[in-house]
């Protein structure tokens, strides 16, 4: 016998029935195919193209692997699609909120599976018709939040997250955000190692923060080798931000249950056997129909010379984001 009105312990569970529809739009001055309602569909595979030698595969859950040139230079790891599709929330974009409205603080993340059951919300999702870039979209319609984030490419800079929330409803709002990527790859070993020796790997993982730049740091502590002999690892991925002020950063995800609980979280600057994130945490507060963006930018093999002109880069250069958005475009027009 079918069942109406199935709760939750108190949450009457929001089975959405919304129709899912596509469509070309105009976004940034750009045309882009949209699928909105595009959760009520399977997961399906895209691949997002460069004018470079970038690639991404990425499922339409967010998962998602991503680098240069092959396989063996991977920014994420390199899987087949079931496993990407099945990796939803361990790699690549993650974001939590805590948002205080009507003296309650609720908990929300963004494209995750079980709270389009507890929460109102639409997602849908967007392709430039260049295919070289991405977006998902939720709104909660009952905090009044929308959220964004986006993948773009960059030959100069890398790969480049945007993400942007903005207060739809008609209050002022106050909001947490722990918001960034996980599962980062350090330079240093091949796609069989990674795929054969994974919890090997972890061990030798090394995640640094330069304080003064924001600039992550993911290195191995020595090449995995089986000989009697040293094996430096001497370049690393690379991982920095802007667009948010007074923000804390954390190099892992050992702190994410600790936000959850509604506890305070520190920096992290060396972390050591732990799978690379970058995540970023910070509050804010936003009246209504105003909006925040901010961008994370990761690149791989990068050596010690090119760490310290970026480092230095970061700190002193003005125009920071006309410049990464001039070479997205150019990267669009090529």
């Amino acid at each position: 016998m079918k069942k109406s009105n199935i709760y939750l312990g108190n949450t009457n569970l929001n089975c959405s029935e919304a129709e899912i529809k596509g469509e070309f739009v105009e976004l940034q001055n750009e045309k882009f195919y949209k699928i909105s309602n595009s959760d009520q569909m399977p997961d399906f595979f895209m691949s997002i193209v460069s004018d470079s030698d970038h690639w991404m595969f990425i499922s339409s859950n967010g998962s998602l692997s991503a680098g240069r040139k092959n396989r063996d230079n991977a920014l994420f790891p390199y899987y087949t699609v079931d496993k990407i599709h099945d990796f939803k929330g361990i790699t690549g974009s993650k974001t939590l909120f805590l948002v205080e409205k009507e003296n309650k603080t609720f908990l929300w993340e963004p494209f995750a599976k079980s709270l389009n059951e507890v929460y109102k919300i639409r997602r849908n999702l967007y392709k430039s018709i260049y295919g070289n870039k991405v977006i998902f979209e939720e709104k909660n319609l009952d905090l009044g939040i929308e959220f964004q984030y986006a993948w773009y490419n960059s030959e100069k800079f890398g790969f480049v997250r945007k993400s942007s929330i903005k207060n739809i409803g008609d209050e002022q709002v106050n909001i947490e955000i722990l918001d960034g990527i996980q599962n980062i790859i350090p330079y240093g070993f091949d796609y069989a190692f990674q795929n054969e020796y994974s919890n090997l790997l972890d061990a030798y993982k090394k995640n640094e923060l330069l304080k003064e730049s924001g600039l992550g740091l993911y290195m191995l502590s020595s090449i995995p080798v089986d000989r009697a002999e040293p094996s430096e690892s001497l370049k690393c991925t690379s991982v920095w931000s802007l667009g948010l002020e007074e923000k804390k950063i954390l190099l892992s995800a050992n702190q994410e249950q600790n936000f959850i609980k509604g506890l305070e979280l520190e920096t992290e600057v060396d972390v050591r056997a732990k799978r690379g994130a970058y995540m970023l945490n910070t509050e804010l507060t936003l009246s209504s129909q105003v909006s925040k963006e901010w961008m994370i930018v990761a690149e791989i093999n990068q050596d010690s010379s090119t760490i310290s002109n970026l480092n230095q880069f970061i700190q002193s250069e003005a125009n920071l984001v006309e410049k990464i958005n001039d070479d997205i475009q150019l990267g669009t027009d090529n």
